[in-house]
């Protein structure tokens, strides 16, 4: 009965890794995650600053949002090894995307 329920169990699993598009080995298994698109992200500090420059921007928030103990708690939670941006870096990362995508609106125009 054991091993019959260890096999329907391991069989479950492999369809599910399957169905999600997740390889067990490679460069897209470490640190991957399905999004609700059905696509494969891969976390990078460089993505997560970009959003986090975004959001504020986006929804006025503070930059110093960020140093908030709830949103640090948040990010300890959700991915242990990864330390939020200062409000300082969220205040530079916004300026220089600021003045990158002005260059593009300036040969624009």
């Amino acid at each position: 009965q054991t091993a019959q329920g260890t096999k329907i169990l391991n069989r479950g699993i492999k369809e599910c890794i399957e169905r999600r598009g997740v390889s067990l080995s490679g460069p897209d298994a470490t640190g991957a995650q399905q999004t609700i698109t059905q696509s494969v992200s891969k976390y990078t500090p460089q993505a997560h600053r970009a959003l986090i420059a975004m959001r504020c921007a986006v929804n006025k928030r503070p930059f110093h949002s960020v140093a908030d103990q709830l949103y640090i708690e948040e990010v300890k939670l959700l991915r242990p090894d990864v330390k939020a941006p200062s409000p300082r870096t969220v205040s530079r990362d916004i300026n220089t995307i600021y003045c990158e995508a002005s260059k593009n609106v300036k040969i624009y125009f």
